[in-house]
């Protein structure tokens, strides 16, 4: 507790120190403020835009549901590059302290202590404390990864507590960064690359090293296809009943045939309704009515039997063509997700 607050007196110092600043920007200096610089020191001018920046992360440090540091420490950055006022490293610095980000707190406090002068003395005192600490502890990391624009994470795995993260980048080549002790797993992100992690136990005073190679990710295979069985239903059944429909048909034009004969034979053998004495009249009538019955009900079960494999191998043709296979559509192109960047 003692620390956050006297890292609220710094960031109220810092906040002030720079305000002041700004305003000797906009207006027209006073003498006394003249005579306090060194004759070396030439104070950077400060534009509106950085201006702007400044003032979003300090209210963003002052929000009322709560401090957002991260977002605060962005502005601060950005408000530094466009002015190169060393009046907001003292911001930076407590921002970066605060975010675990120990490397950049370092060097942040380190050049604000050399290039501001006008440090009030509490505040400069605390400072020194902070970077003592954050010096004996910090874990110095060098990483370096085989495709340029990577983006490097950063969580710390503390014993109790959420989980602190931090992102890196973009990384061309190899980045240096200074972490808190602890477990820390490293996740290295390019676009079009599989990640690759790396997992640390980083101690005070370490310095570890590592290389990420970040491969393009594998190609799928095509999916075999297994061959399908065919179960289109068989035209041979309907073929057989055909040709027994029509085998039966012919039958019945043969014994058709012979029952005509035999009919005829009675009538010429019968001749105004006179038979010979040895001509059996009466089986020879029964024969020929035989061949008759026999012909017409081949004749019906023929017809029947023919017409009833005919309407089968209709069936069997529509299912056929219902059950063959609609062409496979085109395969999907695979998308991949740009990868995200931390804006700093």
């Amino acid at each position: 507790m003692r620390t956050i607050r006297c890292g609220f007196a710094v960031l109220a110092a810092a906040v002030v120190l720079s305000g002041s600043r700004f305003a000797s920007a906009q207006e027209e200096a006073p003498p006394a403020v003249q005579e306090a610089p060194a004759p070396s020191v030439v104070a950077p001018a400060i534009s509106d835009q950085a201006k702007r920046h400044f003032n979003a992360g300090v209210a963003l440090l002052q929000d009322p549901e709560g401090e957002k540091v991260e977002e605060a420490y962005r502005q601060f950055r950005t408000a530094y590059d466009l002015s190169g006022s060393p009046k907001i490293l003292g911001n930076m610095g407590f921002c970066a302290m605060r975010l675990e980000r120990d490397g950049e707190a370092i060097d942040a406090y380190s050049r604000y202590l050399r290039e501001v002068s006008d440090i009030d003395a509490d505040e400069r005192a605390q400072i020194v404390r902070d970077l003592q600490t954050l010096t004996v502890g910090v874990a110095r990391i060098t990483i370096e990864v085989n495709v340029p624009g990577a983006t490097i994470l950063d969580e710390r795995v503390p014993v109790r507590g959420a989980r602190v993260t931090n992102a890196y980048g973009p990384v061309n080549g190899k980045i240096d960064i200074g972490v808190r002790p602890g477990h820390h797993v490293f996740t290295a992100k390019a676009a079009g690359r599989e990640d690759a992690v790396w997992e640390l136990e980083a101690y005070a005073g370490a310095k570890e090293q590592h290389t990420f190679t970040l491969a393009e990710p594998a190609r799928a295979a095509a999916p075999s296809v297994a061959p399908v069985a065919d179960t289109r239903p068989s035209a041979t059944g309907p073929i057989v009943v055909t040709a027994a429909g029509g085998a039966m048909l012919v039958a019945a034009g043969i014994t058709g045939v012979i029952a005509l004969n035999k009919t005829g034979d009675i009538a010429e053998r019968c001749k105004n309704d006179v038979c010979p004495r040895n001509f059996d009249l009466e089986g020879e009538r029964s024969s020929a009515r035989t061949f008759v019955g026999v012909t017409d009900l081949l004749l019906v079960l023929g017809t029947v039997t023919v017409l009833g494999g005919l309407y089968w191998g209709y069936r069997v043709s529509q299912a056929s063509s219902e059950q063959r296979p609609a062409p496979a559509p085109p395969p999907a192109k695979a998308s991949f997700l740009g990868d995200w960047r931390l804006a700093l």
